[in-house]
């Protein structure tokens, strides 16, 4: 019993006069700091002026607001933490009740004009008028300002929709030189906060933070690297063009004579138009990179409409009279896949063609013609998607 209330006696000698403070403690503070010893917020607070000012600065990030590959901007929403130390802003808590910090409006103090090297928007005052700077009985200054930061950011949007982007934020004091204040990167860096906004299309993978020195100012950069999330895109644009190009290969499977052939792949390459007018808006809109998916789809294209061109005159051909001359191509390719009766070994297909006489009909050549388009168009489909596959996720691997 004895000893706990020793404890108690000591703890209220302790820290008695922090519960004994008053706002008379703090006006008489105020007092002393801005009115008594004539603070100016217009000079530099160190007593040494021929010593540059260290300031140190963490950037905790709140979230991706969004990216825009035309205007190459990066929009990420965030706060900074800026500490110095103002030796003209310091007391001794014990005169003033044991009063060891106050709040004062950021306007009235000074602070280093630092702000966005890289920004997209004007140049602004960094936070708001109603936001206060802390700063402890020892002069340390800690100022917070929350904003929305727009900052330029090449964005290469070549591996669409595997691509990875790395922008910068630059945060440099704007009129003041390396020999007024030194900007340094506190000791977090950047930071994420605990309660971080994601972003339905952009994913963080890692931040870093790095301070530079130029001629005559000293900078820090915050480095976001940032990753689209593919499934969305992979869905929605890189399925129906698949499923869309095998349609158009099996074209060769419809027999010319039917009738619906042509309509079937009419059908199918507006399909592609449709589709197309439908996503324009979707895919980055860029003309310093152009996205591999969009070469993808303009082959897929080419491929349709050589499809459909192959198509029409097939169907033309197929309405020919079958006294009329096959084409000597196309009879030595059907004389392969076909046998009517009256041609029943090699050696009488091979006299029949050295004779230059019609061995076969027009629908029959062109039925044997589509079995090689149909493998060939289909090797050609499956190599580009590979290909175009291969090289758009090798970043993203």
């Amino acid at each position: 019993m004895t000893a706990t209330w020793c404890l108690k006696t000591l703890l209220t000698f302790l820290f008695g006069s922090v519960i004994s403070q008053s706002n008379i403690n703090v006006q008489n503070l105020y007092t002393l700091l801005f009115t008594t010893n004539n603070y100016n917020k217009l000079i530099r607070p160190s007593r040494n002026q021929s010593v540059p000012l260290s300031v140190h600065v963490i950037f905790t990030l709140y979230g991706i607001s969004g990216v825009d590959e035309i205007e190459q901007k990066l929009t990420a929403t965030g706060w900074l933490e800026i500490e110095w130390t103002d030796e003209l802003l310091s007391w001794t808590p014990e005169s003033y009740g044991g009063l060891r910090y106050i709040y004062y409006p950021q306007g009235e103090v000074w602070k280093p004009d630092i702000s966005l090297q890289n920004g997209f928007s004007k140049l602004e005052e960094l936070g708001s008028k109603f936001i206060s700077v802390f700063i402890d009985s020892n002069g340390l200054v800690n100022w917070r300002p929350f904003q929305v930061f727009e900052s330029k950011c090449d964005i290469d949007s070549t591996y669409f929709p595997f691509d990875i982007q790395t922008c910068h934020l630059d945060f440099v004091a704007w009129s003041l030189s390396s020999k007024d204040v030194h900007i340094t990167q506190g000791r977090k860096g950047i930071e994420l906060s605990d309660d971080l906004q994601r972003h339905g299309e952009w994913k963080i993978l890692f931040s870093t933070a790095l301070n530079l020195a130029e001629s005559h100012k000293t900078k820090v950069r915050f480095t976001i690297v940032i990753q689209r999330k593919p499934l969305y895109a992979i869905m929605n644009y890189i399925m129906p063009i698949l499923l869309l190009s095998i349609l158009d290969i099996f074209t060769f499977k419809i027999p010319v004579d039917t009738g619906e052939r042509i309509g079937y792949v009419i059908t199918v390459w507006l399909a592609y138009a449709v589709f197309l007018t439908i996503i324009s808006d979707s895919l980055p809109n860029s003309s310093e990179s152009i996205p591999i998916v969009s070469i993808y789809i303009m082959i897929q294209i080419f491929i349709g409409t050589v499809i459909v061109i192959i198509s029409a005159i097939e169907s033309g051909c197929a309405h020919l009279s079958d006294d009329e001359s096959v084409y000597f191509l196309l009879r030595a390719i059907a004389a392969k896949n076909c046998r009517k009766p009256s041609v029943q070994s090699e050696q009488e297909i091979s006299k029949c063609l050295d004779r230059d006489e019609t061995c076969v009909t027009w629908k029959e050549a062109i039925s044997a013609l589509d079995k090689y388009l149909f493998w060939l168009f289909l090797t050609i489909f499956v190599l580009s998607t590979l290909v175009s596959l291969l090289i758009a996720s090798l970043k993203y691997i």
